[in-house]
């Protein structure tokens, strides 16, 4: 018993096709889809972090500017009495100032009020600390009060140039037991050494606290809080901010610095995986004469492709549900389709059996139905054609029985034509013997019924025998011309295409004449970008009238199929034309087509045209 394997029903191959044509082009879509927004996601993400921080890179250097600036008014009006600048370079003692106690509260307070300008210069300024170097002591600007206090020891010059300390805890600068109710903080400072100009001695050093709020404040609209990392860290990787609190002013222990740092760009980006953070790094660089920061900026994958991740999830729901109704749908086509098939291959096992008058009852519009209908159809002409069958095989074998013995006298006839040619080469009758071979080719030619198609080469073979034959019977009164082109030999025709032609001619246009000899001229050629063989019999004849060449052509129109007329029924009606015609029909299309005319001044011209495309591609 043959088992069914899996999938050989068509039911089921078609509800695997209707899913797979269903879940392939939604999936397909749905991974395209989301690859594109990733894509396009990641582009203007780049695009964007690249914008904000260089905005806020902008923000800050014009901050630390400002800072910068400030710093700088301590060289403001350098010559004045009274200026910073005069009282550090006068070591806070002039002949304007006579040494007296007055004179060092006058001093103080005037001093007091230099750096309280430019404690108030910025509002997120915490401290303002000037250390003199000359009397060894430190000026603390701080909640609005001044203090000064001598240093234990000279504090050694630590810098030639101006330079940001990263953030750290706001101190007394070595000064003790200050009474002030300000609190300490994170800050940031920036420490300037003023020097006793032209020269390089140092006179004083003057630092500036600020607040770390300030940064958090500029930076606060480059990343998202909650999802992304901030950090601004400077070369040596000290944290200057950080959205991590517990990271602000430590040493960066993040591997991903190194990389940063290592880059030699001044901004880029780069994938992370590593340490807990899977995602994007961008950063920026800050560099000036007093600062080298970096502005660093993560961002998860998971933040990044959020977007993309719930536009899939939707895709996914729709899918789903798409899928849900293809499944019913396709249960319902399957069904609807498969029965009325099941039910013809009922009918189809009981033909099997020998019931060959089955009746076939489907009635339906569809395809199937139309394949009922001819399936019908296609019994009775079945039944037809096997009654056919046997009275064709009665009348086969009759047939061949009458071909072996039509085939005993040819063969006995040309046997003696060659006995003859022999006898006529030993007597020295060369013209005789050349006549019999031209017959005894013919004979040949017409005795091999094995082919139906020849080479053009072998019909003219065929065609110059029987030439040969007419030359001899008319001699000088007939003129033959041969013009064949080469490439057409070798193409394919129906065997005895070209003998009715010639027929034609010697039958109804040869004018035998001594003044003017009969010409006949054969050509083959191709045209049309070599996809036509055209061969055309020509002559000088008496030809054809025009009323006649116009009855001719009209029998050939109407002229019944090959075979469906006898031989001399076409002779006389149409001078065995229609039979060339009809035979290349058969063996080519209906493009194959035969042309009459008249040849000036008298003649008749035959061109037969034979399409190359099927029989003789390639």
């Amino acid at each position: 018993m043959n088992t069914v394997k899996p999938f050989n029903t068509i039911r089921k191959k078609l509800m695997l096709l209707l899913l797979a044509a269903t879940i392939l082009p939604i999936a397909t879509s749905m991974i395209i889809s989301y690859n594109a927004t990733t894509k396009s996601i990641k582009e203007d993400a780049i695009a964007k972090n690249y914008r904000l921080l260089s905005l806020g890179k902008t923000n800050i250097m014009n901050y630390m500017n400002n800072i910068n600036q400030k710093s700088l008014a301590v060289y403001n009006a350098m010559n004045v009495p009274r200026s910073l600048y005069y009282i550090l370079e006068h070591s806070m003692e002039d002949e304007v100032f006579p040494n007296d106690i007055t004179d060092v509260i006058r001093n103080r307070n005037l001093l007091k009020d230099h750096l309280y300008n430019i404690y108030q210069s910025v509002s997120e300024f915490h401290k303002v600390r000037l250390y003199v170097v000359n009397q060894n002591a430190t000026y603390l600007l701080w909640n609005d009060d001044i203090k000064v206090g001598q240093n234990e020891a000279a504090i050694p010059q630590t810098a030639k140039k101006a330079y940001i300390e990263p953030t750290h805890q706001s101190h007394n600068y070595g000064l003790v037991d200050l009474k002030s109710a300000a609190t300490e903080e994170m800050v940031f400072t920036l420490h300037r050494p003023i020097f006793l100009a032209p020269s390089e001695e140092l006179l004083a050093e003057l630092s500036i606290d600020v607040r770390l709020q300030v940064l958090a404040d500029l930076n606060r609209q480059l990343y998202d809080g909650g999802e992304e990392s901030f950090y601004i860290a400077d070369a040596k990787g000290n944290i200057v901010l950080s959205t991590n609190a517990n990271e602000i002013g430590a040493k960066s222990q993040q591997s991903w610095f190194a990389t940063v740092a290592d880059s030699g760009l001044d901004s880029g980006h780069f994938e992370w995986k590593a340490e807990a953070f899977d995602g994007m790094i961008f950063y920026d660089r800050i560099k000036t004469p007093y600062m080298d920061w970096y502005l660093i900026k993560q961002t998860p994958y998971k933040h990044l492709y959020s977007a993309a991740d719930r536009i899939a999830r939707i895709n996914t729901a729709v899918g789903i549900a798409f899928l849900a109704i293809v499944v019913l749908a396709t249960l319902f086509i399957s069904i609807r389709f498969t029965k009325p098939l099941l039910r013809l291959i009922g009918y189809v096992n009981k033909i099997e059996t020998g019931n060959l008058n089955v009746s076939i009852d489907i009635h339906s519009n569809d395809e199937i139905g139309l394949l009922a209908r001819r399936f019908r159809s296609m019994m009775q002409t079945i039944n037809n054609l096997i009654l056919t069958e046997y009275r064709l095989e009665i009348a086969n074998k009759t047939n061949e029985l009458k071909a072996l013995q039509a085939q005993v006298n040819p063969h006995f006839l040309y046997n003696a034509l060659q006995s003859i040619g022999t006898v006529s080469l030993q007597h020295g009758d060369t013209k005789a013997y050349s006549l019999i071979t031209s017959l005894g080719k013919m004979m040949r030619y017409n005795m091999n019924t094995m082919d139906a198609v020849v080479e053009l080469r072998r019909e003219l073979d065929y065609v110059q025998a029987y030439l040969d034959l007419q030359k001899q019977r008319f001699d000088t009164a007939l003129h033959i011309q041969l013009h064949i082109d080469e490439q057409t030999k070798g193409i394919l025709v129906p065997k005895m295409i070209l003998q009715p032609l010639l027929e034609n001619f010697f039958k109804h246009g040869f004018v035998q004449s001594s003044e003017e000899p009969s010409e006949l001229i054969i050509s083959s050629f191709l045209d049309e970008g070599g996809q036509r063989l055209t061969i055309e019999v020509q002559d000088n004849g008496s030809g054809l009238s025009e009323e006649r060449l116009q009855e001719v052509l009209a029998q050939m129109q109407m002229a019944p199929p090959l075979g469906g007329a006898k031989e001399s029924e076409q002779d006389e009606g149409g001078i065995g034309l229609h039979n060339v015609l009809s035979r290349l029909r058969l063996h080519f299309d209906a493009t194959a087509a035969m042309e009459l005319r008249h040849v000036q001044p008298h003649g008749f011209s035959v061109t037969i045209h034979i399409p190359l495309a099927k029989e003789n591609e390639g």
